[in-house]
């Protein structure tokens, strides 16, 4: 039987608006992928779906000799033409990953650049906060998309099929061996069209003894039943087939990748880069950080092929929201009617399970569905009427009893499906944040001429934590220029303006490149630390900064005139009032 809590509603009212403002915040993009490439078919032409960012999770388990890869998949358009296809060094087990554990990450670890200000002269009104902060840059991401389903004629002959199976909505299969131009073939032939220039790259990758996994959406299954593919196979080392991606990847691209372990995660085979902080600017709240980030990995010495760390610390800090609960239940539903004899729906049962909120329907709103892959399971197996509005169907199934599809309603399938596709997932992806001490953030921004060799990562304990929040002091004088005291230490003067400044000579991007191994401290190959404070200099002589001993003096050499003693907050209106005794 179906029963409906009171509670229900109000408990799950607040999480539903928690849980939009992140998706809304976090996948502004129109479509996102990972992988090896993506095709669409335009005029029966092969062409690549332009990848604008990838996000990956990786946890080493090192006890059993394996390494499981989260990748989330973003695509909007036709599902028959969906397909996705990634090199792998083994044959993967498959299983579907959780996209809440994605944007909890995501908002969990997001980088922040705030200040407070201070000042050197008296205040004549009462001091209030005032900080600013860097939102999220999902940094959207690209697809990839191929074709219904074709014939399966690849499996006597060139590559051989070493396994298929149907995981979630995706029919997947694994190729092993074959020469390139027969592994092109065999995806042609099987609807996973792509460009011929996929070739020599395809051939790389034979030579190095990898499998080619492919995906596609089953018959039937939408775009809105896209969830992450969790791949486990064999090895000790993570790494992304980037030399694939580049076929369809954007310039400037952005690979961010989450590490769980025991210690902090590190490039291998990459540059590690450290971010100057005086490039970046402040004063809007870090606007031009991607592109700092950018400048900062083409940087002589990395030259395109670097990572920058923006957040390794503790897992205890990762919100847990939505991800999983106790009360999620498939057997609830095995053997269930969609409306029992009492008027308790499905969709009720949904709603105590903290999956539905449709306590906001009689006031002008519709349901919330706190699971992404909550609607397309009713899509598929009570599908709202003819005619009948979808948001009033699921609000109120016993109205409209009469009028419910049973031929599409199986029970068992259902509840298999609420298991595989929404429970399990969420219940691996908390074990994995209870199992693992740290998590790792890395990015990096790389345009497709530089995917020449594959990322990979290692653990290294003895490399430090790293905050997500960067603060600095923005010390307002009696008169002239403000003075922006950083992170690092370094001092810079703003323009009259209260702008940040615009360097007369270079500006470096990046403050360290260094090279990471498995332990020890990082090999510094090359140290800007001079160049930065030259620029900073020439940057403050052209300004003024009054410290309010009754002078006006210049701020050279990055360091403090007056004694910036009075470490006081207080909002912007209040400058233009202040006035030296």
């Amino acid at each position: 039987m179906l029963v409906r809590s009171p509670l229900a509603s109000a408990r799950l009212a607040l999480v539903a608006g928690v849980t939009f403002g992140l998706v809304s915040a976090l996948y502004a993009a129109p479509a996102r992928a990972c992988g090896g490439f993506f095709c669409d078919v335009v005029n029966n032409v092969p062409v690549p779906v332009d990848q604008t960012g990838e996000n990956i999770i990786f946890a080493i388990d090192e006890t059993n000799g394996k390494v499981e890869a989260h990748i989330q998949i973003q695509y909007t358009g036709d599902p028959a033409k969906f397909a996705w296809v990634i090199p792998v060094t083994a044959v993967p087990e498959f299983t579907i990953g959780s996209e809440q554990l994605f944007t909890n990450l995501l908002s969990s670890t997001v980088p922040t650049y705030s200040f407070s200000f201070a000042s050197d002269c008296e205040m004549r009104d009462p001091p209030s906060l005032g900080c600013s902060s860097l939102a999220e840059q999902s940094g959207g991401d690209g697809s990839g998309a191929i074709t219904s389903a074709g014939g399966d004629s690849g499996d006597s002959g060139g590559p051989q099929v070493v396994k298929r199976e149907v995981v979630g909505a995706f029919e997947i299969v694994v190729l092993q061996g074959g020469t390139a131009q027969e592994v092109f073939d065999w995806l042609s032939n099987n609807g996973y069209y792509q460009d011929q220039d996929a070739l020599p790259i395809l051939e790389e990758y034979l030579k190095e003894k990898y499998y080619f996994a492919a995906a596609k959406l089953l018959q039937g299954a939408g775009v809105d039943e896209l969830q992450p593919i969790v791949m486990t196979y064999a090895g000790d080392t993570p790494c992304v087939p980037l030399r694939l991606t580049r076929i369809a990847a954007m310039p400037d691209m952005a690979v961010r990748i989450f590490g769980l372990g025991h210690s902090r995660y590190a490039p291998s085979n990459y540059k590690h880069v450290e971010l100057n902080d005086a490039a970046i600017d402040w004063v809007t709240n870090a606007a031009n950080y991607n592109e700092v980030v950018g400048a900062a990995i083409d940087t002589p010495g990395s030259d395109g092929r670097g990572f920058i760390t923006e957040f390794s610390g503790s897992v205890g800090g990762i919100d847990r929201t939505g991800i999983y609960s106790s009360a999620w239940r498939s057997e609830t539903f095995v053997g269930a009617a969609p409306v029992d004899a009492l008027d308790n729906t499905v969709v009720d049962a949904l709603e105590d399970m903290g999956l539905v909120d449709c306590s906001l329907y009689f006031d002008g709103g519709e349901c919330s569905y706190l699971h992404p892959q909550i609607l397309p399971l009713l899509r598929t197996y009570l599908p709202a009427p003819p005619l009948i509005a979808e948001s009033e169907f699921y609000n109120c199934m016993e109205c409209y009893k009469d009028q419910i599809d049973l031929a599409k309603w199986d029970a068992a399938a259902f509840a298999q499906q609420l298991e595989e596709r929404i429970i399990q997932p969420g219940k691996h992806a908390i074990d994995m944040l209870n199992r693992w001490r740290q998590v790792t953030r890395l990015l990096t921004i790389m345009s497709p001429e530089e995917m020449t060799a594959d990322p990979e990562f290692v653990q290294n304990p003895d490399l430090p934590d790293v905050a997500a929040a960067r603060t600095a002091t923005r010390n307002v004088p009696c008169g002239g220029s403000d003075k922006m005291l950083l992170p690092s230490g370094e001092v810079l003067l703003l323009d009259p303006a209260g702008s940040w400044p615009m360097f007369p000579v270079e500006m470096p991007a990046a403050l360290r490149i260094e090279q990471m191994a498995p332990s020890g401290a990082p090999q510094v190959l090359q140290d800007l630390k001079d160049q930065i404070r030259a620029a900073a200099k020439a940057s403050n002589e052209r300004f003024d900064y009054d410290d309010g001993r009754g002078i006006s003096c210049t701020l050279r050499g990055g360091t403090w005139s007056g004694g910036a003693a009075l470490a006081v907050v207080f909002a912007f209106a209040w400058r233009g009032r202040r006035r030296r005794r």
